[in-house]
């Protein structure tokens, strides 16, 4: 349940460390738990850097910023060394958190630090799709009584929602103005055809691009066609593709926030925490289902000025594919539903020896009786309830609308459509 929201509707450009005061922060308790929504380059990360690191230093207290993407550390680790500002703020990958919870849970120190930052924190909710750790993250975090936990993200409004609804959290938020006004035309594609031709397109007209490709496989093959124009990545941990990467280059697009190829293919390893900051960077592709993935996506080029604008392209999901989706969707939770409304005993009577591929029913120990039990990971089990509705959603709109809406746009094309009136002109 919230206890305070602050939020700033008609304020344009503003910062969080215009929201976020010094006197606003010296009212924290331990144990607060505290959200803020605010758009790409609304300047999150400065005020950790800076007037959270203030407040703390001046208090003698630690920072512990716990981050997604290993791409993001590198990043942020150089910025700390380069500020000298080591001495307060530690970083860690919530992923880092979940193996040590696993392999040596002595190590797990959180106790020492006074301010806790989760960033990005949609983590918990996005990447529960297809990991089975992070609700351990978030519950190593909470269990922190003497900490104040800071939350921040563009798209953590469903993990925030289970903060307060599933896990009974209170928490004050402040939520700023984001808009999407740098998006000068929103065009949707519907096959790889035509993703291919505005690949061509790009070459041919000397377009800088980005292209955000949900698969790696996928990636890596277009990639593969178009390599003397293009820079290719994945996760270090795709051990198939990642073999690809040079990371040179990647390592040097992250420490100067360009690169030098006309065209990135990345997967969405590189859709948080990375800035790109290019005035000739002005097309973005996304193939990617997850909507608030692509919204993190479209935020990696930090726009400049008000001239600065984008050309996005989004690949359709058809409601084929989305109903085919949600019929998985609800095949997985199965074993997680009857759990919730039945006892262990009679859950293993109606799935005898059956194991859940989805991992969102698991075996736990119950430490004080030394014994196993079965238990739902809620968190898993909420990322489905939530995609399930988000599908229901876009049923009633349409793929395209529901984006249309979702990025505050008046108006958008689908190139195959206009190809179709385009030819039977010519015709």
């Amino acid at each position: 349940m919230e206890i305070s929201y602050v939020k700033f509707n008609d304020i344009n450009n503003i910062r969080v460390s215009e929201v976020v005061t010094i006197d606003r922060i010296k009212q924290w308790k331990a144990g607060d738990h505290i959200t803020i929504k605010a758009g790409t380059g609304a300047g999150k990360s400065y005020f950790i850097k800076n007037i959270l690191y203030a407040q703390a230093k001046r208090d003698n207290r630690k920072i512990l910023m716990l981050i997604h993407r290993k791409n993001c550390v590198t990043q942020f680790k150089k910025e700390l060394i380069r500020d000298k500002k080591t001495d307060v703020i530690d970083i860690m990958t919530y992923q880092k958190l979940e193996n040590l919870f696993f392999k040596s849970p002595e190590d797990i120190s959180l106790w020492q630090y006074q301010y806790i930052v989760c960033d990005e924190f949609h983590y918990f909710m996005g990447d529960a799709a297809f990991s089975k750790t992070t609700d351990i993250s978030l519950d190593l975090i909470l269990e922190q009584i003497s900490s104040i936990k800071i939350f921040m993200s563009a798209t953590g409004d469903y993990t925030k929602q289970y903060l307060n609804e599933i896990k009974g959290i209170r928490t004050s938020s402040y939520e700023l103005p984001i808009n999407y006004n740098f998006i000068k035309d929103l065009t949707f594609f519907k096959t790889d055809e035509t993703l291919e031709d505005i690949i061509e397109e790009a070459i041919e007209n000397n377009y800088k691009m980005i292209l955000f490709i949900q698969s790696a496989k996928k990636a890596y093959e277009l990639y593969e066609k178009h390599k003397d124009h293009c820079l290719f990545n994945c996760s270090k941990t795709n051990t198939t593709y990642s073999k690809f990467v040079n990371q040179e280059k990647i390592d040097n697009l992250l420490a100067n926030e360009k690169f030098d190829e006309l065209i990135l293919i990345t997967t969405c390893c590189m859709d948080t925490g990375v800035n790109i900051i290019d005035l000739d960077l002005n097309h973005i592709v996304c193939d990617v289902e997850d909507t608030g993935t692509l919204i993190q996506c479209i935020g990696r080029k930090r726009v400049q000025n008000i001239s600065d604008k984008i050309y996005l392209y989004i690949k359709v999901i058809n409601n084929k594919s989305l109903g085919g989706k949600k019929s998985k969707l609800a095949q997985k939770i199965k074993m997680a539903e009857f759990l919730k409304e039945h006892t262990v005993k009679e859950f293993i009577s109606k799935y005898p020896r059956e194991y859940d591929y989805s991992n969102i029913v698991y075996d736990a120990i119950v430490k004080e009786e030394d014994k196993g039990t079965k238990k739902v990971n809620d968190l898993m089990f909420y990322k489905c309830k939530i995609d399930i509705y988000e599908i229901e959603q876009i049923f009633k709109v349409g793929y395209c609308n529901y984006i249309k809406e979702l990025l505050g746009n008046d108006q958008y094309l689908i190139i195959e459509n206009e190809l179709k009136i385009i030819n039977l002109r010519v015709i």
